[in-house]
């Protein structure tokens, strides 16, 4: 990526999964696959930019038009209606609760964790705002996730004052996730 190796996770025929190296920078950056066999593929253009981020919501948790995030208690529940994935323990999250979220693409942590490397101590992400519906919650940590490459973690208190199938959003540093997610309290 513009000519700086990344950290490859996954490759199959079709597939490659990699974490983008530090140093590329925003804006348009050149791409090239190389291949011991093959040679070096002919460079195309992705956009880049400082956070991109997601939370992990597989598509086996969306159901009814809701993608639900994967949340878990500490019991290693799921958080969202019973029965929502066949075989799967789901609950719907009490307030006080306090849920696991997964993510990739939020960006330099502070400390910063070098691409590709894994993260060996607690990190920080600035100025993260994590609603349930429209009331915040109390975020206890936002960061690189231990033994990862490239995961994030929060760990976040369930509010009180709202119930039922509500929105989740995420805001870090000013940047939301560009995913519609759905999280059940009771």
């Amino acid at each position: 990526m513009n000519g700086i190796p990344a950290f490859m996770e996954f490759v199959s025929a079709t597939q490659i999964n990699c974490q983008v190296p530090d140093g590329v920078g925003t804006g348009n950056v050149s791409v090239t696959v190389v291949t011991a066999a093959n040679g070096t593929s002919d460079p195309f253009i992705v956009s880049a930019a400082a956070r991109v981020p997601g939370l992990l919501a597989p598509a086996s948790f969306n159901v009814g038009g809701k993608q639900y995030v994967a949340a878990i208690l500490p019991d290693q529940t799921f958080v969202g209606p019973i029965g929502l994935v066949a075989g799967a323990a789901f609950r719907p999250a009490a307030p006080g609760d306090r849920v696991l979220l997964f993510a990739v693409g939020f960006g330099t942590t502070s400390p910063p964790t070098p691409a590709g490397q894994i993260a060996s101590q607690l990190t920080a992400l600035p100025n993260v705002d994590v609603r349930f519906g429209n009331v915040p919650a109390v975020v206890e940590y936002a960061g690189a996730a231990g033994s990862y490459v490239g995961l994030y973690q929060f760990n976040v208190v369930v509010p009180s004052g709202v119930s039922g199938d509500v929105p989740l959003t995420v805001n870090v540093d000013g940047v939301p996730l560009s995913q519609q997610l759905w999280i059940t309290l009771n």
